[in-house]
């Protein structure tokens, strides 16, 4: 009866195994389909610019697609209203900086539609999409009270004449680092609350920065459905100062130049040199004597044999 019970169990967990790999299977089968995407981005408050990226999706598996051009579109796909043209590089993705003449309809209006359309290309159907924005600022500040640093960043929405703050925003407050942002506190990214405040703690007190002590503070928006991406930047003294090594590469390290070797590598280097060669004068002088003792031992044989 046992065993029955575990042929059993065997059985139902070979079947739900199958079926798993059938299911992932399945998905991996999808035909593949390609997708275009369109992307805002306004960093600094200054000039925004639209980011396409073209991408090959089959399954769960998604790989970009160079090489596709791509049209961008203000409000709708006609010749009056193209911003620009661009082609994808190697990573599937291309820009487009708003033109100058852009600006006018920037500072009336309150909404944007911007539409991609591109080009059959390399076996590539033609592709459209289409994003629309709002139009919002990104603010960032500092504060410092009682030995405590803050930093607040608000998202602001233009309505009328007025720019409203924005509540319940998601964004990242910190550093700007080679790595990307480091929060400002603990938290990876803040909310902004019902005045549309995120505040952050700094507690990042012992980070280096440039010869002055000078440090980056950024915030960001990303992948906002409304608003976009947004980033603005702030340099603030509350690093530590970098101060560089007078006479760097005249020290006696190992990463100074030829002529700054250490003293002891140079030992070392000039011992090794010294004895490979020493050694091979001295069997040189032992061959040359074996064959200058086998000559005379030659001559006096040929002495005695003739005496």
């Amino acid at each position: 009866m046992k065993l029955n019970n575990h042929h059993k169990l065997f059985i139902i967990i070979l079947f739900l195994f199958g079926t798993a790999i059938s299911n992932i299977n399945a998905q991996d089968s999808v035909a593949s389909v390609s997708v275009l995407s369109v992307h805002y981005f306004l960093p600094e408050n200054k000039i925004p610019y639209v980011e396409v990226s073209t991408k090959k999706k089959s399954g769960r598996k998604s790989e970009p697609i160079k090489g596709i051009p791509v049209n961008v579109y203000f409000n709708e796909a006609t010749e009056n209203n193209l911003l620009g043209k661009v082609t994808t590089g190697i990573n599937g993705e291309g820009r487009v900086a708003l033109p100058a003449s852009f600006k006018a309809t920037w500072d009336s209006l309150t909404e944007f539609k911007f539409v991609a359309v591109s080009d059959s290309s390399g076996g590539v159907e033609s592709l459209s999409s289409d994003v629309i924005i709002k139009k919002a600022i990104l603010v960032i500040d500092t504060t410092s009270a009682d030995g405590t640093r803050t930093v607040t960043a608000q998202l602001k929405e233009k309505k009328g004449n007025e720019w409203v703050p924005v509540k319940d925003i998601e964004m990242k407050v910190g550093v700007n680092r080679l790595g990307g942002i480091l929060s400002a506190g603990n938290e990876e990214t803040y909310t902004a609350d019902s005045t549309g405040t995120a505040t952050a703690e700094f507690k990042k007190d012992s980070l280096p920065g440039d010869q002055k002590g000078n440090i980056v503070l950024v915030a960001k928006v990303e992948d906002n459905d409304t608003y976009g991406n947004l980033l603005v930047e702030k340099t603030v003294p509350w690093g530590i100062a970098f101060t560089p090594e007078k006479n760097f590469f005249d020290q006696r390290t190992l990463w100074s130049t030829r002529y700054r070797t250490p003293y002891w590598l140079l030992f070392m280097a000039y011992s090794i040199v010294i004895g490979v060669w020493g050694t091979l004068i001295y069997l040189v002088t032992q061959i040359l004597k074996t064959r200058k003792m086998g000559r005379e031992y030659d001559r006096n044989l040929s002495t005695q044999k003739s005496g």
